[in-house]
């Protein structure tokens, strides 16, 4: 009983302070920003504990995406690619449509001697459509460009309407001007 009596004269003297809630996007935006900073400047370790800043603030935003991709990012120029899949992996789950997380998890797998076994996983469950991009990616990875412009063309035939899709048309092209 003392102690809500406490409670409620000492809120009683903070007027106001009902508005004074955090904006968990607005501060992850923050941490992010500060984040950059620190990656620009390759202070990997400050700005992976940035990005994890944001990211916690907003887990389950979309948008957090980017936090994990970040994440990914640091820990990809740390040395430590192993432990960049997850938070890849995370990413993917959040937003599917931006390439870059796909090229940089077959970029991963690569580095971690994973690709073949990845790539087995990818093509084995064919219900989930982002898996032949994944797949595409792992290809041009190992090298092979054939295989990956196979499979990506591939998947804009099977798939059409996917808001994805003219993103990898653009890829398609480019391959083919290597090739």
């Amino acid at each position: 009983m003392i102690s809500c009596v406490f409670a409620d004269s000492s809120l009683r003297g903070l007027k106001g302070f009902e508005e004074n809630t955090i904006d968990a996007a607005k501060n992850a935006r923050l941490h992010s920003n500060m984040g950059n900073i620190y990656f620009d400047e390759k202070n990997y370790t400050a700005a992976l504990k940035e990005y994890q800043i944001a990211f916690n603030l907003v887990p389950d935003d979309p948008g957090s995406s980017v936090y994990l991709y970040n994440i990914a990012r640091c820990f990809i120029n740390l040395g430590a690619p192993d432990i960049a899949i997850k938070p890849l992996e995370g990413a993917i789950s959040k937003n599917y449509t931006n390439l870059i997380y796909y090229e940089t998890l077959a970029d991963c797998y690569v580095k971690t001697n994973t690709a073949k076994k990845e790539l087995n996983n990818y093509l084995k469950n064919a219900q989930n459509p982002y898996n032949k991009i994944m797949a595409g990616f792992i290809y041009l990875k190992m090298g092979d460009k054939i295989t990956a412009l196979t499979i990506f063309d591939d998947f804009i035939n099977e798939h059409p309407k996917m808001i994805v899709v003219q993103d990898i048309k653009t890829l398609i092209k480019k391959l083919q001007n290597q090739i």
